[in-house]
C-alpha cells in the first residue's frame, strides 16, 4: 500500500480514539456518576480450540467459549467532592456480602450493565451488555498532601456472567 492509499483509506475510515466509549448503565450509578467515570475496557471472549486427530493429521473444531476477564472487569471513576461516588459502591458491595449480619445477595446476579462504543458524532455504533454483574471491589483512595492537588481516582472491580453484543 503506498503513502497515498493509506491516506485516502484512513481519512475514509477514520482512526478509533480511547475516549469513544460510555457507560450507559451500572447497578446503583446513575447518569450523573456515570460522567465520571473515566477508563472501562471492552470484553473479550475465546473460543476453545479442540483437536480431533485422524491418521496422523490433527484436525481444529471450535469448542465452548470462555469470557475472558469475566472475573475482574475493571473501571476507573474520577472521585467526586463529596466522595458519593465512593459511598454508593460501598453500599452496593455491602449488599453482596454484609459482614455486620452475615448476610447478603448469594444468588445467581441478575444486574446487567451497558457499554456503548461511540462514532465520531457521538452516536452508538456498538453496544455491550455485561448479563449477571455485581461488584467485586472498591479500590482504595490514595491521599497524598505533596501533590498538586491531582483528581483522585477509584478502581472498581466487577464480575460478571457473559456478555451479549446487542448492536
Amino acid at each position: 500500500m503506498s503513502i497515498q492509499e493509506f491516506y485516502n483509506t484512513a481519512q475514509q475510515r477514520e482512526f478509533a480514539r480511547q475516549f469513544q466509549f460510555r457507560v450507559v448503565s451500572l447497578g446503583p450509578f446513575d447518569e450523573g456518576d456515570l460522567l465520571y467515570l473515566q477508563t472501562a475496557t471492552l470484553p473479550a471472549k475465546t473460543v476453545s480450540n479442540q483437536t480431533v486427530s485422524y491418521m496422523g493429521l490433527d484436525f481444529n473444531v471450535p469448542g465452548s467459549v470462555k469470557y475472558d476477564g469475566s472475573g475482574a472487569w475493571s473501571v476507573t471513576f474520577w472521585c467526586d467532592e463529596g466522595i458519593n461516588i465512593r459511598n454508593k459502591m460501598e453500599n452496593y458491595v455491602n449488599t453482596i456480602f454484609n459482614d455486620d449480619t452475615s448476610t447478603g445477595l448469594y444468588g445467581v446476579p441478575t444486574e446487567t450493565a451497558t457499554l456503548d462504543l461511540l462514532g465520531k458524532n457521538r452516536e452508538t455504533i456498538r453496544r455491550y451488555n455485561f448479563v449477571g454483574i455485581y461488584p467485586q471491589s472498591t479500590g482504595t483512595l490514595s491521599y497524598d498532601i505533596k501533590t498538586g492537588g491531582d483528581i483522585l481516582t477509584m478502581d472498581v472491580t466487577f464480575a460478571y456472567q457473559y456478555w451479549r453484543l446487542v448492536s
